[in-house]
């Protein structure tokens, strides 16, 4: 595959000299001959999916540096899109810095010849508006040359600090025993995927009111698996401003990338601010919608699990209020969640296609139907029974009443928070198996009344408890600690709410219309 790219002739801008527009256009006709000359298995090795210029302006436009000397990282720079982006955007001030530095990093050899040629890029556009430039490219892998190839905790080496910082990281799960991990691990940062590595340690590489800017995936905000990483994140960094898209595919839509990505806009500090701004556009290049919200609704302080909740609407405002208004927790409600026991592939040789003799029923997420767990499913390939003997006990839970969730849903799924009620009185009486890929509510390991169960599945099913839930989540999962930090009805309102709601859950509008009657209208 030829990788010789073709030079543009466009080297001024309107005025004749190569300003900021020209640095821009310049760089990012590198990036879309560079993306097409990308083979998939270097694409997926190092995670590379490049910042569109729109993008790349809207990022560099949140920094409100003013001092005379900026020194920008840009960790895992690709072809150095947000590196010129940055450049453009204090060229374009009415007074710009005296002098830009940049430490550029980028582990592929081939990106990061275009990446040289691009800092030469920058140096010219500097000289042509008097500001001096220096640029460096590091060939090499970010985290272990941060962290002195885990030789031992930053704060004890002299370590470089710059003004500020802006990426775009690469995403990537990273294995337990790998050595990404166990350098970020060694200093003290325990996290499952490169972008929040990239992430921690630019922020740990800012001085004292430097800023961060980066897009990433917003599968930080909540989460298990994210956690150690939020509170070392908003420990060291004060949130200023946060954006949303309205569509998953409009930040990597050259890359057909479908996720929902943010922009994190922050100021090392231990000073928390009084407010953050939430912005939200349908485009990088449209006005955004901004709204100033109080830092304690952004990140309670009460909330050991640091969640970062995202209320980019008066829609999504009310939600919260309604929610943080009800008097329960789960542990109040004397009930518990969990994820389904059953690995279908580990425990193969017990499953069974259809209902058996001594087989259990298997339910996975292919089993709901308008609220209710209907079992068993001829039509489905998934197994629809699990042998009931001494090897697969603990895999099983009493029979009784109980409200499933699912686990995943799929990415456009009209809803997020999909519940259904299993009925053992309604199946077959006995122990029963819930598959991995499913989240279920109990009582100390046992079922619940009924009444009490239709009513917590009504209300999980509401768009109100949707709508909250897509605030700090910002993934396709719903993990069971996400359903967990949840504020809940009293036993009493899910009674009345079981009563008064639809007998099914197939009617949204009668669902939301009880849930408002019972839950939120005035006594």
């Amino acid at each position: 595959m030829s990788r010789t790219l073709t030079k543009s002739n466009r080297d001024t801008d309107v005025a004749g000299q190569p300003g900021a527009r020209w640095l821009v256009e310049q760089v990012d006709s590198v990036r879309r001959a560079v993306n097409g000359a990308i083979d998939p298995v270097t694409r997926a090795k190092y995670a590379q999916f490049m910042t569109p210029p729109g993008i790349a302006r809207l990022m560099a436009s949140f920094f409100g540096a003013r001092r005379p000397k900026l020194r920008l990282l840009d960790a895992g720079a690709g072809v150095g899109s947000l590196t010129a982006a940055f450049v453009a955007a204090m060229l374009g001030r009415t007074e710009p810095p005296q002098e830009i530095s940049v430490v550029a990093y980028e582990i592929d050899p081939f990106l990061a010849g275009h990446l040289k040629s691009t800092l030469v890029l920058c140096e010219r556009a500097c000289a042509a508006s008097g500001v001096r430039f220096t640029g460096a490219v590091r060939q090499e892998d970010f985290i272990a040359a941060s962290a002195g190839q885990c030789g031992g905790d930053l704060f004890g080496q002299e370590q470089e600090l710059f003004d500020c910082a802006i990426m775009n990281p690469p995403y990537k799960k990273i294995h337990s025993a790998s050595e990404a991990r166990q350098c970020l691990r060694e200093l003290g940062m325990e996290t499952s995927n490169l972008y929040a590595g990239f992430m921690a340690l630019a922020a740990r590489q800012l001085r004292e009111g430097g800023e961060f800017v980066s897009i990433s995936p917003r599968s930080f905000c909540n989460g298990p698996y994210f956690r150690p990483f939020r509170r070392y994140f908003l420990k060291t960094l004060a949130l200023r401003q946060i954006h949303v898209f309205e569509s998953r595919n409009e930040a990597f839509g050259d890359d057909d990338v479908l996720q929902e990505n943010v922009i994190v806009h922050a100021v090392k500090s231990v000073r928390k601010p009084a407010r953050v701004d939430l912005s939200v556009s349908a485009r990088a290049d449209e006005r955004p919608r901004v709204r100033h919200v109080p830092h304690d609704q952004v990140v309670n302080p009460d909330d050991p699990n640091a969640f970062i909740h995202l209320v980019v609407d008066e829609h999504g405002a009310r939600a919260r209020e309604h929610v943080s208004q009800l008097p329960a927790s789960l542990g109040d409600l004397g009930l518990a969640v969990s994820t389904g026991r059953v690995v279908d592939f580990r425990a193969r040789d017990h499953l069974r296609p259809q209902p058996e003799r001594g087989a259990a029923p298997l339910i996975y997420p292919v089993h709901f139907s308008d609220g209710f767990v209907r079992w068993p499913d001829p039509s489905t390939r998934k197994p629809n029974a699990i042998i009931a003997n001494e090897q697969t006990a603990g895999l099983l839970v009493p029979p009784g009443v109980y409200v499933v969730v699912k686990r995943f849903s799929a990415k456009e799924e009209r809803r997020r928070i999909v519940a259904a009620l299993y009925d053992a009185g309604m199946v077959s009486g006995g122990c029963v198996g819930f598959e991995n890929h499913l989240n279920y509510f109990h009582r100390q390991g046992e079922g619940l009344p009924r009444d009490l169960a239709w009513g917590l599945c009504l209300f999980l099913n509401s768009t109100v408890a949707d709508t909250y839930f897509r605030q700090f989540s910002g993934h396709t999962q719903v993990n069971a600690l996400d359903l967990r930090t949840f504020q809940y009805p009293s036993q009493a309102q899910l009674r009345v709410l079981a009563a008064k709601g639809p007998p099914d859950a197939s009617d949204q509008e009668a669902i939301d219309a009880a849930v408002e009657e019972v839950l939120f209208q005035p006594a």
